[in-house]
């Protein structure tokens, strides 16, 4: 009878941070998910330090709870998905959009070194959205598909591409069509703001938000300007949806896709934007581009997609 192993999987957003135990079918023995406020220190070397400390707490106290399941001879090592842009082959973030300050920063080797202190265990990395998709691929929808995509929808937009059975990156990096350009309108009159004229700027958390704002609203949450009910804040996720809707298209006729996935924390709010995403998405890829058409739907592992696919890290990248 083969030997039930086990991982750990982190998952750093830019609000929250989640981690799990997990068990090599996907299963999650715990689960804990804290925010994370990236603005708190006014040093981002500070904030790093305090994350890093934060990130090997945590996996420290699953392996005081979780005894048995945490020993050498069952345990395969802790992933980390974070939001990038990044290097996956290096363990590097690049000038990480949700991380105010933070410029090139080798999370891995940094998070590495605070665990070994007491812990000889080992550490993998990965684009967030990227091990959402492997997460899928995994325990959820996406189970023997070769070419499928995850889009995850918080406080950025991220992109999961698996391709051919492969993470669709080069050297580590890639995947990051949240930052494609859909508005070139925008764009032309005000060049130096290109983040604000990318699938993200549009449809993230942050981008309703920033927008919503510049139309007066006052309030700190989605949720908030949701509750408000003001009929002008409608646009909004009427371009959201647009946003997305094209999002979904290019990457169709880019790579042929079984199916898209999608996840992350407005997930919830769907009810918002999810039935105008399909319906534009019909609508363009039909006019000519039928051939790529493919079905679009909420990924099974839902807002634990990030957290489990850190979780599968140790089993594709460690050793056998």
């Amino acid at each position: 009878m083969k030997k039930k192993t086990y991982t750990i999987g982190l998952d750093l957003g830019g609000t929250k941070l989640a981690a799990a135990l997990l068990s090599d079918t996907g299963e999650m023995l715990d689960f804990i998910k804290v925010p994370v406020d990236m603005n708190r220190e006014k040093s981002a070397p500070k904030a790093q330090k305090r994350l890093i400390q934060l990130m090997t707490d945590i996996a420290l106290d699953f392996k005081k709870r979780f005894p048995n399941e945490t020993k050498a001879s069952v345990f395969r090592g802790i992933g980390l998905a974070s939001a990038g842009p990044l290097n996956a082959e290096t363990g590097t973030l690049m000038n990480p959009a949700n991380y105010p300050g933070w410029k090139i920063v080798p999370i891995l080797d940094l998070l590495t070194k605070e665990i070994h202190k007491t812990w000889k265990t080992p550490v993998f990395f990965q684009h967030d959205a990227t091990a959402a998709a492997l997460a899928e691929g995994w325990v959820g929808g996406a189970q023997k598909m070769k070419s499928f995509a995850i889009v995850t929808i918080g406080t950025g937009v991220g992109t999961g591409v698996i391709f051919n059975g492969l993470p669709g990156q080069s050297d580590g990096m890639g995947s990051e069509y949240g930052h494609i350009v859909v508005d070139y309108q925008r764009l032309m009159k005000n060049p130096e703001k290109i983040d604000h004229c990318t699938v993200e700027g549009i449809a993230s958390g942050t981008g309703l938000l920033r927008r919503a704002r510049e139309m007066g609203f006052t309030g700190n949450s989605v949720e908030e300007l949701i509750a408000a009910n003001d009929a002008k804040y409608q646009v909004l996720f009427k371009e959201m949806a647009w946003a997305l809707a094209i999002l979904c298209y290019n990457l169709s006729i880019g790579y042929n896709l079984e199916k898209i996935f999608l996840s992350g924390g407005l997930i919830k709010i769907r009810n918002m934007y999810l039935k105008d995403l399909k319906d534009h998405y019909k609508k363009m890829i039909r006019q000519s581009k039928t051939v790529f058409e493919c079905p679009i739907e909420v990924a099974k592992t839902q807002n634990h997609a990030g957290v489990i696919g850190a979780g599968f890290l140790p089993h594709l990248y460690g050793k056998k």
